[in-house]
């Protein structure tokens, strides 16, 4: 066990608490700088002084951001996993791997495929909307107050698909064969099978698709700093803790950028993000317990 304890003390507890003692400083993160121990002066900025509307719009995005990717995701998951899971299907093998594929391709990439996609006025959803729905002015998706944050939300959703997807398919492969005829001898339709037998015997499975889902888009900025880099409404606290601590655009609550480095506000934004995610995460888990309880 000392290899995995040694990896857990020096590459995740250290960092959380080095982290939650520079959310009390006013370190910048430029080599050679003075900084100073201020107290609370970084939660009380973060809570009282910011703008108090650019902070609920930044909370509230993260919400929907949060709520959307873990509602749509899992559920096309789920419905993809239980399709190939049949036997008939030919060539399910190659279909789970297409899947799955947006999950390794990395970040990077999936930004550029979706930024190709949404390019103007060469783009393929562009040119759909130009020759096809017959709309004059198509809008610039990734440019747009309006349409910049669902396309990352979609980005989200279809790179991160297939993790949840094999998940699932773990689950439904784990379920006896013999439940399944006794279920068709009964009489039970498709529909009554999936909901009496099917997701009864998965729900710890959708419990646990469900909190990974929550923990990854809360936390989630990779996405959005490729692609928007936190503009047109689009920066959820994920991504100001990036921006606040390394500079650029979306490091306020409102999508502004900041001159310099603050790795200290960073930071105790950060701590406020992981109080967040810690009660969603816990009040979903204990819904979870209950709906899989009730369901058993």
């Amino acid at each position: 066990m000392l290899p995995g304890v040694l990896h857990y003390l020096i590459f995740r507890l250290l960092p959380s608490i080095t982290t939650a003692v520079l959310s009390f400083t006013d370190i910048s993160g430029i080599p050679g700088a003075a900084w100073s121990w201020i107290g609370w002066d970084n939660y009380r900025e973060f809570f009282v002084l910011q703008n108090a509307r650019d902070l609920r719009n930044a909370l509230g995005r993260t919400a929907i951001y949060a709520l959307t990717v873990t509602l749509v995701q899992n559920a096309i998951a789920l419905v993809m996993a239980v399709l190939l899971n049949k036997r008939f299907l030919r060539g399910r093998n190659l279909y789970r791997a297409v899947y799955f594929m947006p999950e390794i391709l990395g970040v990077t990439v999936v930004a550029t495929i979706w930024k190709l996609l949404f390019s103007t006025p060469t783009g393929p959803v562009f040119l759909f909307m130009r020759d096809v729905l017959g709309i004059q002015n198509p809008p610039a998706i990734l440019s747009s107050f309006e349409y910049a944050f669902p396309a990352v939300i979609a980005a989200q959703i279809w790179m991160h698909m297939g993790y949840s997807l094999v998940i699932f398919l773990a689950g439904l492969q784990n379920i006896p064969g013999e439940i399944y005829e006794a279920a068709y001898i009964d009489g039970a339709g498709e529909w009554q099978v999936f909901w009496c037998v099917t997701l009864p015997m998965i729900w710890s499975t959708v419990t646990v698709n469900t909190l990974l889902a929550i923990i990854g888009s809360l936390q989630s900025f990779e996405l959005i700093m490729t692609i928007t880099g936190g503009q047109f409404n689009t920066s959820t606290l994920g991504m100001m803790v990036f921006a606040t601590a390394f500079g650029g655009r979306g490091a306020t609550a409102g999508g502004g950028s900041i001159s310099g480095l603050r790795q200290g506000y960073a930071a105790a934004q950060s701590m406020v993000l992981f109080a967040a995610v810690l009660v969603v995460t816990a009040i979903s888990q204990i819904i979870m317990t209950r709906l899989e309880r009730d369901s058993a």
